[in-house]
């Protein structure tokens, strides 16, 4: 079965590169016109799963209109804690000393006051299998998936030989990957991850 894994398109705060997160921010007009620019490059799919962020959610009936979806509330991105809708100017501006102290950090196990890697990475796995799962179930040879930049992350790192951070080959908005999956006993194996 084909996973069709997409990021959402350009939404408030995206621009300014704040720790969006958990906030519900709607697409901006130019995320809305980049969706349906995108669209007509997508392969069709059957079915849409979609994180529960609004965001995710106008982007995945952007891109496949009429298609039916399901919210996933585990595919959301990682929760930023204390950074969240904040961005990397506004912290080093106002000298935030919580800001300061976890940057000084040589490895990060999460941000203060959110989520842990390991809770999102247990989360994330959770939800995407779920889906698979979901999808094998109902019949279905390709279905679309559309969730956030960390989500994504994390989905390759687990799932495949790629490797990113979250500053570094971060999928763009409305970019993804094509992935082959085939469920498991013990879970699901990717056999094929290419770029979109």
């Amino acid at each position: 079965m084909e996973v069709i894994l997409v990021r959402h398109s350009i939404a408030v705060g995206n621009p300014e590169r704040r720790f969006l997160g958990v906030t519900d921010a709607p697409l901006l007009p130019e995320g809305i016109a980049l969706a349906k620019a995108r669209a007509a490059e997508m392969p069709p799919v059957e079915h849409v799963y979609a994180s529960s962020l609004r965001r995710a959610r106008e982007t995945a009936a952007l891109l496949w209109p009429g298609v039916p979806e399901t919210a996933v509330p585990g595919l959301r991105e990682m929760d930023f804690g204390l950074l969240e809708n904040r961005t990397h100017t506004e912290l080093m501006a106002a000298q935030d000393k919580t800001y300061l102290e976890w940057l000084a950090q040589e490895q990060w196990e999460g941000y203060p006051g959110g989520e842990t890697f390991a809770a999102m990475r247990a989360r994330v796995a959770e939800a995407f299998e779920t889906a698979v799962f979901d999808a094998v179930n109902r019949g279905y040879r390709r279905v679309g998936m559309v969730a956030h930049g960390g989500t994504i992350m994390l989905l390759l790192e687990r799932y495949t030989e790629m490797r990113a951070d979250f500053g570094a080959n971060r999928t763009e908005n409305c970019g993804g990957f094509r992935l082959t999956v085939e469920p498991q006993n013990d879970g699901i194996r990717c056999t094929a991850c290419a770029a979109l």
